[in-house]
């Protein structure tokens, strides 16, 4: 009797991972769609320092320092509400999540003298990353602004 439930379980599961690659080309065309909608006024190098900086949120490490992981969680959040302020092009909010980030940017360089040598490299690899990523994502836009207003 176990044996045919784990059959099956097995061909179930096999149907479903079956079905789902069947589909898998359509589901990309359609997320592609999406995506090239969203973000069709920015420019290709402005996705790519989106894209990095969302790379860098979803990879942040845990640290030994709890005060540090906090500040974290918050900074993620600005960065993550910076992010869709820039693919909504609302400039009210990216402003306000920018003085957060700088905000929680702050509190963790205060913070960083209490931690262990190695999660404090780590932490500054990071948050130098990050801190580029929006110099440069901010330019970009900047530059198309500018282009765009000529051209006017």
């Amino acid at each position: 009797m176990k044996s045919f439930h784990k059959l099956l379980t097995l061909t179930i599961i096999t149907a479903f991972l079956g079905s789902c690659s069947t589909n898998s080309t359509a589901s990309e065309q359609v997320h592609s769609d999406l995506i090239s909608d969203t973000y069709s006024y920015l420019s290709p190098e402005a996705i790519v320092y989106a894209s990095s900086i969302s790379n860098l949120i979803a990879t942040f490490p845990k640290f030994r320092n709890d005060a540090i992981n906090r500040e974290v969680s918050l900074l993620k959040v600005s960065l993550s509400d910076y992010l869709s302020s820039v693919r909504d092009f609302n400039q009210s909010t990216k402003h306000k999540s920018l003085e957060d980030f700088e905000k929680y940017y702050k509190k963790i360089q205060k913070l960083r003298k209490f931690m262990v040598k190695d999660d404090d490299e780590v932490l500054n690899r990071y948050m130098v990353k990050i801190k580029t990523n929006i110099n440069l994502l901010e330019a970009s836009q900047s530059k198309t602004e500018e282009t765009s207003m000529s051209s006017n």
